[in-house]
């Protein structure tokens, strides 16, 4: 019980910042259309700073240590990734973009903001170190899975290597990657380039939260078969994919944090691709939401699988 609560209780913020993003955008406090700006800043500078200095200040036997964890994220999340985006496509027949972002909304947890607190909740402060890697791991992997088919979807005529430069120059690609290489090489960052990028990337997390609430504030919500099913595969079919995984790959205490990690919500990285690349999907973000409200119940269940293993 007190694991559960203290779970609850680190969710608390991640819901009440969404929550403001959404109430500023409804009052008109902000202009919830007309985002291209702050959203440019949360991709574009302050979460890939974050992502940067999160992996280059990890030792490197740290990181290391973290290689079967990895594999076992990589799995789970291109697992779901997977069956999302081929029922989006052959089973519902949404085209190639919309199927991208909700496979990314139903395959990326929220680990960037929500996994930290769940960790340091039920975990000692070590264990902060699979948030990076799995934070990583999508954003070497995930994102750059989701920019190829997005920008591929924009214009058919492009040539394919133009396609995967576009993809894979975006700060929010490159920042975790030269992060790893920095840890991996056994470098620590300058001092004055540490306290920069964590002057940056500070406020990223919330940042981030904010305008997804003041997105979702312009969308009406649509629950739908296709909403429901992303948000089950997120939700439930990704932590028991973690779990079998990670019983073969794993000890105990990494398989347990492998689990929680996977358990966590849905992030808002698809929500942010549709303002980024002009998607209007009312699914993209019914499916967060749907996740992250389901999300209380789900990561209940996810603290008892994770006991057994």
């Amino acid at each position: 019980m007190t694991e559960t609560m203290s779970i609850l209780a680190s969710l608390a913020p991640v819901f009440l910042v969404m929550a403001l993003g959404y109430a500023a955008g409804r009052t008109r406090e902000f202009d919830n259309r007309n985002i291209g700006s702050l959203n440019a800043l949360v991709m574009d500078f302050a979460l890939p700073a974050a992502l940067f200095t999160a992996m280059a200040q990890a030792p490197r036997q740290a990181m290391i240590d973290q290689a079967r964890l990895a594999l076992v994220v990589l799995a789970a999340m291109l697992l779901a990734y997977g069956v999302t985006y081929f029922l989006q496509t052959r089973l519902f027949g949404d085209d190639r973009r919309e199927s991208a972002l909700i496979a990314l909304t139903a395959s990326g947890p929220n680990v960037g903001s929500a996994g930290l607190p769940i960790v340091a909740a039920l975990f000692n402060k070590s264990a902060s170190i699979s948030v990076a890697v799995a934070v990583a791991v999508a954003a070497i992997v995930v994102t750059p899975l989701t920019l190829l088919l997005l920008e591929s979807g924009a214009d058919k005529r492009r040539h394919v290597m133009a396609i995967v430069k576009a993809a894979l120059v975006k700060p929010i690609v490159i920042a975790p990657l030269l992060g790893l290489v920095w840890s991996l090489l056994g470098l620590s960052p300058p001092s004055l380039l540490d306290s920069t990028l964590a002057l940056v990337g500070q406020g990223a997390s919330g940042t981030a939260l904010f305008l997804t609430g003041l997105v979702l504030s312009a969308q009406p919500i649509r629950l739908t078969m296709d909403v429901g099913v992303a948000a089950m595969v997120k939700n439930v079919l990704q932590p028991l994919l973690t779990a079998l995984l990670a019983i073969s790959l794993l000890d105990s205490a990494q398989a347990r944090i492998a689990v929680m990690l996977m358990a966590v919500p849905s992030g808002a990285f698809g929500v942010l691709f549709a303002v980024r690349y002009n998607v209007a999907s009312v699914r993209v973000g019914t499916t967060l939401i749907v996740s992250t409200i389901a999300g209380l119940a789900t990561l209940t269940a996810a603290i008892l699988l994770s006991a057994t293993l």
